[in-house]
C-alpha cells in the first residue's frame, strides 16, 4: 500500500512547507476571525428578528418590474436601512423591458340559483395568473382535461371557458385565439410526480401555483385574454360536476387589470442599496451582500427570507459596530436588493466600471425554510465557480463548516459531555432542527450568478435552499419559515461578510494556512479520480489523458486561490511558495498516475495524444473578450446554447476566457471540473460543444475568437 501509493504524505508534506501559522486552531474556531468576535456575532444576529420583516413582504404580491406591491417593499427595506444605520441608502428605479402590469381584483363565480365562489384574489392573488388582461364575460365551462393537440380539434370553443390541466399556453393559443373561447381556467395535473420543484402532485392538493399569461400577441396577432389557476382539489371536483352536470355550468369572470405602460407608464424594475461603511471605503474592495424583493404572493422562503435576513444582518454589524463591540472593518459591505437578475445587470451596464471597486458577493435566495416539512429540503451552499477561484471559497466553507458542526448532534461529543449542540445557535421562536447545510458546485439561476459570469469575473456564492416543492405556490408562506433555520444563515453571512471585510496582511499566514491545506484535501480528490479511471476503464489510453487534464486542472485551479492571496497584501514570496508546493505536488501526483498506467497495461504512458479536427480549431483558438457590461446587457440574448453542452458548463468557457488560454486549455479545463463533478451534475463536456459555443459567442460578437 506505501509503495503504491507514496504521494499523499508527500504532498502533505510539501504543503506544510509553505504554512506558518501563528497559533493552533481550534475545529470550533474560525481561523479567520476573532473567537471573541465571532461569539458577539452570533450572540447578536436573531432569526426572530429576520422573521418579523418577512411578515411584513408576504403581504404583496410583486412579480417584477412596475408592480405596486414591489415598490412597496423597497420602500420599506429603504426605510429599515436607513433606521438601521446604513449609509447611502437610495431606491434606484432602473430601465426595464417587462410591461408593469398591476391587477386591482378578480373573480370568479359559477352563476345560476346557487352561485358559488370558486376563485378570487381576496382569497389568494394566485388565484389569477399574472398578466391576465381586464374581462366582465360569462361562459359555460368546457373540460379539455389534459389539453393535447387533439382534444381542441373539432371542438365548439366560441364563447367558451376552457377548464384544463394540460398546458396553459397552449389552451389561449388553439382555445382562445384559434377557437374564440373566452379565457383558460387551469390546475395542475393530479398526475404530476410527488418530486422536485413546483411538482408537489397529490401531497399537497390544495397548492396554487403561480402562474403568468404571455405578455404578447400570440401567434396570429391575437392577444391573450385571462387565466384564472385552481389547486389540485378544486379542478378535479370542478371536472367532476361537469361530468356529472346534465347542464351546461357557467361561469362569470371578472378581471380588473391594466398594463401600466398603456397610459404611457414606462417599464421599471427596483433596487435598493445601502452601505455599512469601512475604515477605508475608498478601499475598492466592498462585499456585496445580495437578495431579491421581486416574487409572487407570499413568497416568504423565495425571496422575502434573504431579503429579510440582509435586514437582520444589516442591524446586527452596525449594532456591534456602533456599541464599539466589535471594531468597524477595513471594507464596506454593501446591501443590494434587488430584482433578481435583472437589477445587476443593469447596474453593470449603467455603470461599466462599477465592479472593479467590487471583491466578492454572498447571495441569500431562500434561506429560511422550514426543514422538517420536507425530506428534501437542505440549505446549499455554492462553491466558487472554477473559472473564478479564490480563497474567498475556503473562507465560505469554513463558516458553514463552523455552523453546521456547530449545530449538529454527534454520540462522541454527547459522551464528552456535550449537551445537544456544541454551539447552538436557535431562535427562542423556531426549531431546535439540525443544521442540515452543504456546499456543493456551483448553479446559477440566482442573483450571485451576474457577478461571476463574464465579463463581470466577481466570485461569488449563494445560499440556496433546494429542491423544493413550495417554491412559486401559495404554499411558500409564513408557515413555512424557520426562525431558527434563518438565523443560522443569516449568522452564516454576517460571519463571512464581516471576516472578508476586516482581513488584512497579518491574516495572510493562516488564510495561505487554508488555502493550502484545503487544496490539498481538492487536489488529492482529483488524484483518486485520476487513479480509479485508470483502474477501471478499459480505453485506457482514454483514461490516461482524462486524468493528466484533472491533474492539470486541479494544479490551475489551486493557483488562482493562491493568487488571490495578494488581494491581502500576501507577499510575492509567499504565494511564489505555495505555487512552487502546487507545481510539486503536481508533479508527484503525475508520477503516481503514470505508474498506475503501467501497473494496468504493462507498458509506458503514451507521450503523445492525438487530436480531433475540433481539438486542432480549438488549440488554434485564443478567444478574447471584446464586450463590456453594456454590451452583454444588450447582446446576451444572442449567446444560444450549444447541444450537448450544460449551460453551466458554457458559462465557464466564457468565464475561462482572458485572452492568453487556448481554446484547447479552455476545453480541458471545463471537461475536468465537469468530470469532477460528475456525469450527472454537468453532463459531458466534448471539444465539439465548445467549439461551437465559442462560435456563437464570436457570432453574438461578444469575444473573437483567433
Amino acid at each position: 500500500m506505501h509503495q503504491r501509493f507514496p504521494i499523499l504524505g508527500t504532498v502533505v508534506a510539501a504543503a506544510v512547507l509553505v504554512v506558518a501559522t501563528s497559533r493552533p486552531v481550534d475545529a470550533q474556531e474560525l481561523p479567520v476571525l476573532d473567537a471573541a468576535h465571532t461569539n458577539l456575532i452570533l450572540q447578536e444576529v436573531s432569526g426572530d428578528a429576520a422573521y418579523e420583516h418577512i411578515r411584513f413582504m408576504t403581504q404583496f404580491h410583486r412579480p417584477g418590474g412596475g408592480s405596486n406591491g414591489l415598490w412597496q417593499v423597497a420602500e420599506y427595506v429603504a426605510d429599515k436601512a436607513r433606521a438601521l444605520g446604513l449609509g447611502d441608502v437610495q431606491i434606484i428605479k432602473q430601465p426595464a423591458t417587462s410591461r408593469p402590469w398591476n391587477a386591482e381584483f378578480a373573480d370568479l363565480w359559477i352563476t345560476g340559483d346557487q352561485p358559488e365562489r370558486i376563485a378570487s384574489t381576496l382569497q389568494n392573488v394566485l388565484h389569477l395568473a399574472d398578466y391576465s388582461r381586464p374581462a366582465d364575460v360569462r361562459g359555460a365551462l368546457i373540460d379539455l382535461g389534459p389539453g393535447t393537440d387533439a382534444d381542441y380539434d373539432g371542438k365548439a370553443l366560441t364563447g367558451k371557458v376552457i377548464l384544463t390541466y394540460g398546458s396553459s399556453s397552449r389552451a389561449m393559443r388553439r382555445g382562445v385565439c384559434e377557437g374564440g373561447a373566452l379565457g383558460v381556467v387551469w390546475y395542475p395535473s393530479p398526475f404530476s410526480p410527488d418530486l422536485g420543484t413546483q411538482g408537489a402532485g397529490l401531497s399537497r392538493p390544495d397548492q396554487l401555483r403561480w402562474t403568468r399569461v404571455s405578455t404578447a400577441d400570440t401567434a396570429g396577432g391575437c392577444e391573450p385574454t385571462w387565466q384564472f389557476s385552481l389547486s389540485a382539489r378544486q379542478g378535479v371536483a370542478l371536472r367532476n360536476r361537469l361530468q356529472q352536470s346534465d347542464e351546461p355550468v357557467e361561469v362569470h369572470a371578472l378581471v380588473r387589470s391594466a398594463f401600466d405602460s398603456d397610459q404611457g407608464a414606462e417599464p421599471w424594475m427596483v433596487m435598493v442599496e445601502a452601505f455599512l461603511p469601512g475604515t477605508d471605503p475608498a478601499a475598492g474592495q466592498d462585499i456585496v451582500l445580495t437578495g431579491h424583493l421581486q416574487e409572487e404572493g407570499f413568497s416568504a422562503n423565495d425571496d422575502a427570507s434573504g431579503s429579510a435576513s440582509m435586514l437582520e444582518i444589516a442591524r446586527a454589524l452596525s449594532a456591534l459596530i456602533e456599541s464599539g463591540r466589535i471594531p468597524r472593518p477595513t471594507r464596506n459591505v454593501r446591501f443590494w436588493w434587488v430584482t433578481e437578475i435583472s437589477s445587476q445587470r443593469q447596474y453593470f451596464a449603467d455603470n461599466p466600471e462599477a465592479h472593479h471597486t467590487m471583491w466578492v458577493n454572498v447571495n441569500q435566495d431562500m434561506v429560511g425554510a422550514d426543514q422538517s416539512q420536507d425530506i428534501l429540503r437542505k440549505q446549499n451552499i455554492t462553491r466558487v465557480p472554477a473559472s473564478r477561484f479564490h480563497f474567498f471559497n475556503d473562507v465560505v466553507e469554513s463558516v458553514v463548516e463552523f455552523m453546521v458542526a456547530g449545530n449538529t448532534y454527534e454520540l462522541a461529543q454527547a459522551q464528552a459531555g456535550t449537551l445537544l449542540y456544541p454551539n447552538p445557535h436557535m431562535a427562542h421562536l423556531g426549531s431546535m432542527h439540525r443544521y442540515n447545510a452543504e456546499m456543493i458546485y456551483f448553479h446559477a439561476n440566482s442573483d450571485h450568478m451576474t457577478f461571476f459570469e463574464a465579463p463581470i469575473g466577481i466570485p461569488a456564492v449563494s445560499f440556496t435552499n433546494m429542491p423544493d416543492r413550495y417554491i412559486h405556490s401559495s404554499d411558500d408562506d409564513l408557515w413555512n419559515i424557520d426562525r431558527t433555520q434563518l438565523g443560522r444563515s443569516a449568522a452564516a453571512v454576517a460571519l463571512i461578510a464581516y471576516a472578508m471585510a476586516d482581513l488584512d496582511a497579518d491574516d495572510t499566514p493562516v488564510l495561505t494556512a487554508m488555502t493550502t491545506g484545503r487544496g490539498v484535501q481538492r487536489m488529492g480528490r482529483n488524484l483518486e479520480l485520476a487513479l480509479t479511471w485508470i483502474a477501471q476503464e478499459r480505453d485506457t489510453d482514454a483514461a490516461y489523458h482524462h486524468a493528466v487534464d484533472q491533474l492539470w486542472y486541479a494544479s490551475m485551479r489551486e493557483k488562482l486561490a493562491a493568487r488571490s492571496l495578494t488581494d491581502v497584501a500576501a507577499s510575492a514570496s509567499r504565494v511564489q511558495a505555495v505555487e512552487a508546493s502546487l507545481d510539486r505536488m503536481h508533479e508527484q501526483m503525475q508520477v503516481q498516475v503514470d505508474a498506475a498506467y503501467r501497473a494496468a497495461t504493462g507498458a509506458n504512458p503514451p507521450t503523445r495524444r492525438g487530436q480531433t479536427d475540433a481539438e486542432a480549431s480549438l488549440a488554434d483558438m485564443r478567444p478574447a473578450l471584446i464586450a463590456g457590461p453594456t454590451e452583454f446587457r444588450e447582446r446576451r440574448d444572442r449567446l444560444r446554447s450549444a447541444s450537448g453542452l450544460h449551460s453551466l458548463m458554457g458559462m465557464e468557457v466564457m468565464q475561462a476566457i482572458d485572452g492568453e488560454r487556448s481554446g484547447w486549455d479552455i476545453y480541458r479545463f471545463v471537461a475536468a471540473e465537469a468530470r469532477e463533478a460528475g456525469a450527472h451534475y454537468y453532463g459531458v463536456v466534448t471539444p465539439e460543444a465548445v467549439l461551437a459555443y465559442l462560435q456563437i459567442a464570436v457570432d453574438a460578437e461578444l469575444i473573437r475568437g483567433q
